[in-house]
């Protein structure tokens, strides 16, 4: 992927990014939890992974000194994230996430296309620069819309994502189907399949679907 489609897929993240939020902004939750996002901290947890990967391949490019998050700590990370944003409105979220995503693209501006074929970088994972910035700007904040819109039972806008984001999905992972796991989303195994055989019973005859529901259902 080179650095047109990288900022393809910002323009497309940025579009899906306030159409979640305009489907959700009238979300009656004032009280959330860790294990209960709502569309505020869906959006929140985007922006502190968007903060720090784009501070990161900055740090690269410029020689800076870089300390790696730790992923073995991951569950850690993500409750700091949580608590910034629990107390913030949906709307500040909202703009903070415009922010950084202007941030990265004058980020991007300092690499070239051969940069980003690189696999040698930093970043904590083996394969290209391409491939790092793809997980933060598209698959990672994708992966949670279609979760929300899961848990939500709101199926129609689950399946017409996974369909308007496919080619990003794919290239990042050669065509594989793997990356559609949901185990790190949701740790109740029961409750993942329930969500799963709501969708199967809603989707007739949609073949990524179908493989999706597939991956995902734990009998």
């Amino acid at each position: 992927m080179n650095k047109n489609s990288i900022l393809e897929l910002m323009n497309y993240i940025s579009k899906k990014i306030d159409y979640f939020y305009d489907y959700y902004k009238e979300e009656n939750i004032e009280e959330t939890s860790y294990s209960s996002w709502n569309t505020r901290d869906v959006i929140g947890h985007i922006n502190g992974w968007l903060k720090y990967s784009e501070d990161l391949v900055e740090k690269i490019k410029l020689n800076k000194s870089i300390e790696n998050i730790n992923y073995n700590e991951i569950e850690a990370v993500n409750k700091e994230i949580y608590e910034k944003y629990k107390n913030k409105s949906l709307e500040n979220t909202l703009d903070e996430f415009k922010m950084l995503l202007e941030k990265y693209n004058d980020v991007l501006d300092l690499y070239d296309n051969e940069d980003l074929k690189g696999n040698t970088f930093p970043t904590g994972f083996s394969f290209e620069m391409w491939k790092y910035m793809v997980l933060d700007l598209g698959t990672h904040p994708i992966m949670h819309l279609l979760y929300h819109y899961l848990k939500n039972n709101d199926f129609n806008e689950f399946i017409k994502e996974v369909e308007d984001s496919k080619q990003y999905f794919f290239e990042y992972s050669g065509n594989k189907y793997s990356e559609y796991n949901f185990n790190n989303f949701c740790e109740n195994k029961k409750e993942k399949n329930e969500l799963f055989k709501k969708l199967k019973e809603y989707s007739k005859n949609n073949e990524i679907i179908d493989e999706i529901i597939k991956i995902n259902i734990n009998e």
